[in-house]
């Protein structure tokens, strides 16, 4: 007897975690270039961006984040990643020719005190749902792959716009 297939969700209601998921289950290739294509999402673009390009990094300390986590089911009363995903840019340093800019301002100075940054880093990762705020904490330390079978060869295929083939 075949074994049931998965439902495909509406991409608003899925979370990056289960897309994640989805794609390391997968048995090759070129099926996971296919998952991440159709549930492509500014927020998954955005989080594997973070995760593989050398030149992004986190205002924050390597290691697990303390934070309580909401424990309520999914879909049912927690932020989604798809939603959030803007706030990621208040947390992100770029260096660009050997210059550091923070967030997407391409500043050379953080316009939000470390302080402050880190309180609204824990508030984003409590009201989001756990699976995806370990899923943050993992991108933050760029250990997605720790948790995930997925590849920066998989997110080049998948997504050649985000230019890190050309990641040195």
């Amino acid at each position: 007897m075949a074994r049931p297939t998965r439902p495909v969700l509406p991409v608003s209601q899925t979370l990056i975690s289960e897309v994640l998921q989805r794609v390391s289950n997968a048995k090759n290739k070129a099926e996971k270039v296919e998952l991440l294509q159709k549930y492509k999402t500014q927020a998954l673009t955005k989080v594997l961006l973070c995760n593989f390009a050398k030149n992004i990094s986190f205002c924050f300390p390597d290691g697990k984040t303390p934070f309580t986590e909401n424990d309520v089911p999914k879909g049912i009363n927690h932020q989604k990643l798809v939603s959030e995903q803007r706030l990621l840019d208040k947390f992100i340093k770029k260096t660009m020719n050997g210059t550091t800019l923070y967030g997407c301002s391409g500043r050379p100075q953080p316009s939000i005190q470390q302080l402050k940054k880190e309180s609204l880093w824990i508030q984003l990762l409590e009201a989001l749902h756990p699976d995806e705020a370990t899923l943050l904490d993992l991108v933050k330390d760029k250990k997605l792959t720790t948790r995930y079978k997925i590849t920066k060869q998989n997110v080049i295929d998948a997504f050649p716009e985000l230019g890190l083939q050309h990641d040195e």
